[in-house]
Order: C-alpha cells, then structure tokens, then sequence
C-alpha cells in the first residue's frame, strides 16, 4: 500500500458501510421469507387459528412440515411471529403485535406485503437487467412477473382506499364537484385499477375508463371492478394510451405512473387532447427532492434504487424512449408539460412522504 493509499484509507466509513450492506441483505432475505409466508397462506393461517403448532399448521396450509419448522423458526428470531417456548417442534406460534395490519389487511394504511413482492419480481427479471446494463435494451415488465403487478397493487392500495377520495380530491379546488356532477375519467397507466374503483365508490355519478398496457394489470381490474360493484360504471382495457379518444373526458389522471412511460410527452398531449373544454390533468408522481442531495435519505434511496432495476429499464423497452424514471423532479414535469402544450402545472397542497401532486392546466 502505497502512502497516498493510507492517507485515503478511512476503516470507519468503510465498517459503517459493511454493516448497512449486511442491513440491506439481511432485509432482503427476510423480504423473501415474508413473500413465502404470504404466498403460502401461513400469516393468514395463523391469525385465523393461532397460537397453533407447526404440526396443526402444516395440516392447515398443506405446506411441507420440515420447511414450515424452518420458516417458524426464522419468524420468531425476526420478531414478526411470538412463540410460546423455545421448542419450534412443538411450542406455539401466533402473530406478533402489527403483523396483522401490516401483511394480513390490505385495506389497511400500514399494508405493507406489496413490499416482499419487489424482492422476487426483480430477481425474475435481473439476468435480464445485467444484459441490459451492456446492450442498453429496456427489460419489459412482463420479465418481472406476476410479483410485479402484486407489488405495485399491494403498495398502492391502501393510499387509494384511505385517502383519494377523502384527502386528495378535496385538496384540487373544484374537483370534488365535477366528479359529484356525474364526471367522464380517464385514469391513464390505472395498473390493477383501484384508483379507477375508488372514485367510483366514493361518486355514484361518476363514469371512468381505466386504460393499460399491461394484460394481467387489466385483467386484475375487471376482476377487482367485480368484486367492488362498480364493473357497470368503470370500464378497463388494454390499449396505448396514444389511442385515447379527443374531446371525450372532464379528468384525466396518472396515478403514479407518468415517470415510467418512454414517451412522456406524448402521454401528457394524449391526455390534453382526451379533455373536454374545461377539463383538468392530475399527475400523482414520484417525490423526489427538488434538487439533488448527495448522500440522500432513505426515501430518495429507494426511489433512485427503484429507478435504476425498475422504472427505467421497463421504459427503455422502446428504442427512441425519453423515459423519465423515479426521480421525477417537479422541474422535469414541468419541462415535459411544456413540450406537450400546457400552459403551466400548479403543485397541489397534498403532504405525502413517497408521492407529489400536480395540475396541468391545458
């Protein structure tokens, strides 16, 4: 080592990062193990039946006895399962104190199994994503799974169903009062649909076309419009947004979606054009800070994080893309709104840790 290397050489900073790599990993792992739990029935199982032994739960779940003793075992040590003892063989387990809200009710504010769904849905598309990195291809989201779509519904969920309606529309002056008086939507990007379902549960008058280019996200949503009783008034399908029709909607809305096109502009023209005179353009995006800070909190991590395995290689799918990704800075969208005809975009009053909202006036 030469001496310019032992002056640069700093154990502390590189200790400090050791052990956030071991966090990060030691997160992962758990993230997986949670999926299986979810995947397998074992949390529901437990709330359902519990304090129950891995014996009555194996017979309950139908899943192998020696994996479930595994399982139980690393959910105790986790703290996310209580166990009555200390024999994982024969003692009983039940819930810990939040797991139920957290990863059993997905209506809930503090849902947060769409979380262990991410871990899996990248790993599917990561030998992919490494090609990628060489070639410059986009990685499509169908690479990542059925997982996919399951994280982005479980993530986004319980904000549609605890506060679109009751928070955020009331916050967009004069909203509240074209949706009551029987609205046209178009909820562009609408995903799994329940941003469509919940304005139409909260506005019996309303009517909204929900449009993807995702199949399994539509086919999520008609099925999911079903169940709510609302498939007579909220219509979904897979088309190009491009291909929405002129002069037919009162909003037109991108629930956290806009930064994943390749063609952001032409997503924001298609919307303009869509609007009935009068008409309004709400964008719910990424929160990502103003400017850039350099080492940045945990939220502007994951977002850059997410940006990088998610958001913008699924953008890059398409060759000429202009993808955006998370880090869509308030600047940035008013760049992309500009270029797409609008006159100006006002930043709404809505306090959200991940999520910011705007208006685009047409």
């Amino acid at each position: 080592m030469t001496t310019t290397d032992v002056t640069k050489a700093d154990p502390a900073a590189a200790e400090a990062l050791l052990g956030r790599m071991f966090g990060a990993a030691l997160g992962a792992a758990e993230l997986l193990t949670i999926y299986l739990g979810d995947k397998h029935g074992i949390y529901q199982a437990i709330g359902t039946n519990g304090p129950i032994t891995a014996t009555e739960l194996a017979e309950q779940t139908g899943v192998d006895h020696r994996y479930l003793v595994e399982w139980l075992q690393s959910q105790a040590i986790s703290g996310l399962l209580t166990i009555h003892g200390t024999d994982v063989w024969t003692d009983r387990f039940e819930l810990a104190p939040g797991v139920r809200e957290a990863l059993l009710e997905p209506m809930s504010p503090f849902y947060a199994g769409g979380l262990a769904a991410i871990v899996p849905a990248a790993g599917r598309a990561f030998p992919q994503l490494v090609e990628a990195f060489r070639t410059g291809a986009g990685v499509p989201y169908t690479a990542y799974g059925e997982e996919a779509v399951l994280a982005q519904e479980g993530l986004n969920r319980p904000a549609y169903v605890n506060s679109l309606t009751t928070e955020w529309v009331p916050a967009v002056p004069g909203l509240h009062d074209v949706l009551s008086a029987g609205a046209r939507v178009a909820d562009l990007g609408t995903g799994a649909g329940w941003s469509a379902i919940e304005l139409a549960k909260a506005y019996p008058a309303v009517r909204v076309d929900g449009y993807d280019n995702d199949e399994d996200s539509i086919s999520r949503a008609r099925r999911n419009a079903a169940e709510q009783g609302v498939a007579d008034r909220v219509d979904f399908e897979v088309r190009d947004i491009s291909a929405v029709a002129a002069g037919q909607y009162d909003v037109v809305t991108f629930f956290e979606c806009l930064h994943d096109f390749a063609h952001p502009v032409e997503a924001l023209i298609a919307a303009r054009t869509a609007l009935v005179p009068g008409g309004s353009v709400i964008v719910m995006d990424e929160r990502a800070d103003e400017v850039l800070a350099a080492p940045g909190d945990e939220v502007q991590r994951f977002l850059a994080a997410a940006s990088t395995i998610w958001c913008t290689p699924q953008g890059l799918v398409d060759a000429d893309s202009d993808v955006v990704g998370a880090i869509m800075r308030p600047d940035q969208l008013r760049h992309l709104a500009e270029h797409a005809g609008y006159s100006g975009v006002d930043v709404l009053p809505i306090e959200h840790p991940f999520w910011r909202f705007y208006r685009l006036n047409p």
